[in-house]
């Protein structure tokens, strides 16, 4: 909403002091309490004598001053509430450090000479799967090709070795399922980490966020399952 569609009857000297006055205030907020009486007594007093403000004009002002008045509070309020949940959503993140959980991800921790877990799902019968796992430089290190499957979760143990029968060393690794249907369209499933929660942390917006010992953070609400 603009300066100028507030007051449509400003002199150009009251329309000079609205600009500055305005741009002292937030762009990204709504226009002040304090603000917005200032440009209307600005108004108020450059009015011209003989046309001055019609009472309709000054109420629907009011109006509008009322309106911004009850967005503020409730912008305020929702603030507020979103930071209640947030507090309340860290206090139980707490219970998970030491647990795994698995979030919606691609990425695990893998050690030599063990096997690997991994967990997916899909949206609809697939006619054809396959499955690639990739070493943290993104080197793909191991492809398979699992045949039709069915709808719903899924999951693959991988034994560790790599596409030539090596062992895979030790570190981190992530994966991704390759799908389509019968026409051979693709079809996108869900990949899933498993790991364990190492500590916690909050994203810019407030929201709780896990720190996991394959070296990821995820967002507690991409969270499907605890261990």
């Amino acid at each position: 909403m603009s300066v100028n569609s507030l007051f449509p009857t400003t002199t150009s000297a009251t329309a000079a002091n609205a600009a500055a006055a305005a741009n002292s205030a937030n762009s990204n907020s709504l226009i002040s309490e304090n603000t917005f009486m200032k440009l209307m007594v600005q108004e108020l007093q450059n009015q011209n004598p003989l046309d001055p403000m019609s009472n309709t004009n000054f109420i629907a002002e009011l109006a509008q001053f009322n309106s911004m008045n009850q967005l503020t509070s409730m912008n305020s309020t929702l603030k507020s509430l979103v930071s209640s949940q947030n507090q309340a959503a860290l206090g139980n993140a707490v219970n998970l450090i030491g647990k795994t959980v698995q979030a919606n991800g691609n990425s695990f921790g893998f050690t030599k000479g063990s096997t690997a877990n991994l967990n997916y799902s899909l949206p609809q019968n697939a006619n054809s799967v396959s499955l690639d796992v990739y070493d943290s430089s993104g080197n793909l290190v191991y492809n398979t090709n699992l045949g039709q499957q069915n709808s719903g979760s899924q999951s693959f143990n991988w034994d560790g070795l790599e596409s030539g029968g090596s062992p895979a060393p030790t570190g981190s690794y992530s994966f991704s399922v390759n799908a389509t249907d019968a026409s051979g369209n693709p079809i996108t499933a869900t990949t899933y980490s498993n790991a364990a929660v190492m500590g916690l942390t909050t994203s810019n917006s407030g929201a709780v966020e896990l720190e996991l010992s394959n070296g990821t953070t995820v967002p507690l609400s991409s969270v499907t399952n605890v261990n």
